[in-house]
């Protein structure tokens, strides 16, 4: 039987030994794919490669410095900003409401809902963009010839007016990612033991007062996954912006990722400077994830110190 006797550190081995083998495919497919690339290309961000892949030039921080320089690309910058911030605080409020009434919807009916609601999401931006592009044709749409027919009003460029063109935008990505969004809610509202709701009651607190001191807490942690998620997606938009409006009215809907596919296939902007861009890029979104975690990170050390 002592064969079969496993020492508490031969267990403990064992158990690294297969926490490193479950990894071991994750890490070696990040390495290939995400880490490799990632290195190459901040090596390529410091270099010109004008005279070919073969003879780079050292350029130093040159490429980072026109970025900076290009007013289109910080235009473009801006443009998402502003779209992600509506993005994100119209639908974590809108997903914040669909889950507290999915909530009170049960049995079949509740299922049938809750897939219906989570249907968009699983459409590519291409897709919604091609299907809100139907509806908002200026000659033929669906909304203009409702516009003409019922309301006898004239018909809207949603290409052509830049308030307009954030319009057409924002609503196909609030409509496109609100299912994912409230099904997290939901999942988060379902979770919150009914004895708090029943003790608040008891004290004679209302819906508001609940939602306030009971809910709203509980899903804190789902509000932070949310809004980092959508603030990571949304300023790498680019699939329904470009068959939507394409960046138009006078780049007012550009956005960044967009802005280096058209350098790229206009050839206006050197390969090194578009590596360069695409990274500050990814160093802004990671900033703003920062900042993000770090005020959730405070205001928990608050509460412990309270």
């Amino acid at each position: 039987m002592k064969r079969f006797h496993i020492l508490p550190k031969d267990r403990k081995k064992e158990e690294k030994v297969s926490g490193l083998l479950l990894i071991a495919p994750a890490v070696i497919l990040l390495a290939i794919f995400v880490i490799t690339p990632l290195i190459m290309s901040i090596y390529r961000s410091f270099f010109y490669f004008e005279s070919g892949p073969n003879e780079a030039v050292f350029a130093g921080f040159d490429n980072y410095v026109k970025v900076f320089q290009n007013k289109e690309f910080l235009k473009s910058l801006g443009n998402v900003c502003l779209m992600t911030l509506f993005v994100v605080i119209l639908q974590v409020s809108i997903s914040f409401i669909f889950a507290n009434v999915l909530v009170r919807v049960k049995n079949k009916f509740g299922v049938f809902v809750r897939t219906i609601i989570y249907l968009p999401y699983l459409f590519s931006g291409i897709v919604v963009g091609c299907i809100f592009t139907l509806l908002t044709y200026y000659n033929g749409g669906v909304i203009n010839g409702i516009l003409g027919e019922w309301f006898n009003a004239d018909p809207i460029s949603f290409t052509m007016n830049e308030f307009w063109a954030y319009v057409a935008i924002i609503v196909p990505t609030i409509w496109v990612g609100s299912g994912y969004t409230t099904l997290i809610f939901y999942s988060g509202l379902i979770n919150i033991p009914k004895d708090y709701y029943e003790a608040a009651e008891v004290d004679g607190a209302g819906f508001f007062k609940i939602t306030w001191y009971i809910v709203l807490p509980q899903l804190k942690n789902y509000f932070v996954l949310i809004i980092v998620t959508l603030v990571t997606a949304n300023l790498q938009m680019f699939e329904i912006p470009m068959i939507m409006t394409n960046g138009q009215p006078v780049n007012a809907t550009m956005t960044p990722v967009l802005y280096l596919i058209h350098a790229r296939a206009n050839g206006n902007v050197s390969q090194s400077e578009i590596i360069a861009s695409s990274i500050l890029i990814m160093l802004f979104i990671g900033a703003i994830n920062a900042v993000v975690f770090s005020l959730t990170n405070v205001k928990n050390k608050r509460r412990k110190v309270a």
